[in-house]
């Protein structure tokens, strides 16, 4: 292998050996993520399903807790009287196939496993199989701070609409009903004077919140989302939870006046603008990157998340009307060292749950875009048009979605507009009819000596690459004869 090949690999030494950076600030304690009452639900799971065998699994930064939760799960269950014979079995998963968030079917299917145990952050995309339990953490929050913090910004508050988003790890905030929680709750909000208050656990789906309306209080189940979106937009919205990939998602997705956010673990409480951040503006540009291409490349980064396959399909449908190739390409969690290795992909499209996002990717050599950024890309119904908000679940954009477009293959032609990233005009042709031209961006056109149209940068192909791999030399080489193999285990033999 050549120096350019190495350069994107390493060895399985250095797989194996590698440190996982955990941010210590951030880090949970194990009474945080494994109390009583949590031991107690998940053993009534296991019960409940006769499970025999049982994988845990944990982002990186649970790794440290996990083989005590392990140990504790097993001595309760094994000493369990009501369980039928047969030892329970308890497996650790300490690496996912594609985000911590995504329940990790793959890696339990390995080990035979009838039931999962997720603890952390979850998305809650629709498993295909196996019972999964999830186990939220219950993160501590002062509660005086929070509110202070309210107060100081009481003048936004006051007659507007207020909906308070609980992250999974503070859900028990509205489940304390025994310590008097939810009065103390409600008593300091309703000092806000708010014109309607919602408070609502955030999940990636929701499923539970507190209203409180013209002193009327009450808890309601099931999901919540259908009613909190038809809110209109003068509402002023607070998230209780850190700065990531989950607030992005929510706050790109959730119209609202006003976002301000809380950080329980920095105390801190700041208003945030989502459609002003810097990395959006970088999204438009990686938009206009996606229509330049010339080759797609449709990254499966889930294999249990419902509607993946219809959306890839309806990729492959609108990049093919405008000329432009695509590929699948399935490497499970992404790095810039993986995507570097197909250099002739000009932009890749992530198909993944919502928490399975690259916003910030400017680390890799090709631009990576959302499911929704390709769709306003090669869809001609988004063109001239703002989406009134970001779409960061990809089942959206199809036909059962809120964000749905229809594709009109014959619209393509008609949409032949100018790159914003080079100037250049594209003119846009499907692949299938050999009489339209074809416009690839990236090329530089000029006149072969047959006066023939030839490309003169034809960027660089496989045939062309210097490592095409182990040469299997078929038909130059006699088969192998059959000789019988070793027998026994590996430290002692039956034979020479």
């Amino acid at each position: 292998m050549n120096s350019t090949a190495t350069a994107f690999s390493s060895s399985e030494a250095a797989t194996l050996e590698r440190q996982v950076e955990i941010d210590k600030d951030i880090l949970v304690s194990y009474e945080e993520i494994w109390s009583k009452e949590q031991r107690e639900n998940c053993i009534k799971w296991i019960r409940s399903n006769s499970l025999k065998r049982v994988c845990l699994q944990f982002p990186d930064d649970y790794l440290c807790h996990s083989e005590a939760i392990a140990t504790d799960l097993r001595d309760e269950l094994n000493n369990d009287n009501e369980l039928e014979s047969s030892e329970v079995k308890i497996f650790i998963l300490a690496d996912t196939s594609y985000g911590s968030c995504c329940v990790d079917e793959i890696a339990a299917a390995h080990v035979d496993a009838d039931g999962i145990l997720h603890f952390g952050y979850a998305c809650r995309s629709q498993s295909s199989g196996l019972p999964v339990f999830y186990c939220f953490p219950q993160l501590s929050i002062d509660y005086e701070e929070f509110f202070d913090h309210l107060s100081n910004f009481k003048e936004h508050f006051e007659g507007e609409t207020v909906v308070i988003y609980l992250d999974i790890g503070y859900h028990h905030v509205l489940e304390a009903k025994h310590n008097g929680t939810n009065e103390l709750l409600l008593n300091d909000l309703k000092t806000l004077q708010c014109k309607e208050l919602h408070v609502i656990e955030y999940s990636g789906t929701n499923y539970g919140t507190l209203t409180h309306s013209g002193g009327q209080v009450m808890m309601k189940s099931g999901d919540f989302q259908a009613d909190i979106n038809e809110l209109d937009e003068s509402r002023v919205c607070v998230f209780v939870g850190r700065d990531n990939i989950r607030f992005s998602n929510l706050s790109l997705s959730t119209k609202a006046k006003k976002w301000f956010i809380y950080e329980p673990h920095l105390n801190s409480f700041q208003e945030k603008n989502p459609l002003t951040a810097n990395y959006i503006r970088r999204r438009y540009y990686y938009i206009e990157k996606c229509k330049d291409a010339q080759t797609l490349g449709l990254i499966v980064a889930t294999l249990n998340a419902k509607g993946y396959l219809e959306v890839v399909k309806r990729l492959q449908t609108m990049a093919k009307s405008r000329g432009i190739r695509t590929q699948l390409i399935s490497v499970g969690r992404i790095n810039p060292a993986k995507l570097a290795n197909f250099l002739e992909i000009d932009c890749f499209v992530l198909v993944g749950c919502p928490f399975n996002s690259n916003l910030n990717s400017k680390e890799f050599y090709r631009p990576i875009v959302s499911v929704f950024e390709a769709e306003m890309a090669l869809n001609p119904s988004w063109h001239s048009r703002y989406p009134e908000v970001y779409v960061t679940d990809f089942k959206q954009v199809l036909p059962d979605g809120r964000s749905y477009m229809e594709f009109n293959a014959d619209d393509v032609i008609k949409t032949n507009d100018i790159s914003l990233v080079d100037g250049r005009v594209r003119l846009c042709g499907s692949m299938e009819n050999d009489n339209k031209e074809t416009y690839l961006p990236e090329y530089a056109l000029t006149k072969a000596p047959r006066m023939e149209v030839m490309s003169s940068n034809v960027g660089l192909k496989f045939e062309d690459r210097t490592w095409l791999g182990l040469d299997p030399a078929l038909g130059q080489t006699e088969p192998a004869k059959i000789q019988k193999g070793l027998n026994g285990i590996p430290i002692r033999y039956t034979h020479d």
